[in-house]
């Protein structure tokens, strides 16, 4: 990542919004978490997610592809393409920096380590 924060600040906040609020739901948030590791069938995702419908998890995928964070690169299998790994993991890392700074408790998934 070479930008300066000047660029960054300069950008259209439409697209900018766009992935922001569909990385943002926590659902969504959470298949990027399975399929930044590798690739997923649709079946797995949804016994992962324990989503009360296939329709849901669909819905979820949909949008994050219309973002560009994940892609299908085979019928029924979803990955994150490799260009987004880092931008994932860094909006992960953003988020735990303001969340740890803040005031507000968050209760972890999953014990530190």
């Amino acid at each position: 990542m070479t930008r300066s924060p000047g660029w960054l600040l300069h950008q259209p906040t439409g697209p900018l919004a766009t992935v922001l609020a569909a990385a943002g739901h926590p659902a969504r948030f959470e298949i990027l978490q399975l399929l930044v590791i590798g690739p997923k069938p649709v079946a797995d995702l949804q016994t992962e997610l324990a989503l009360a419908s296939p329709g849901q998890l669909y819905h979820h995928l949909k949008t994050l592809a219309s973002a560009g964070l994940i892609e299908q690169p085979e019928r029924g299998v979803y990955r994150v393409p490799p260009h987004a790994i880092f931008p994932i993991l860094a909006l992960a890392a953003a988020a735990t920096d303001v969340i740890e700074r803040s005031s507000t408790p968050v209760e972890p998934h999953d014990p530190p380590g």
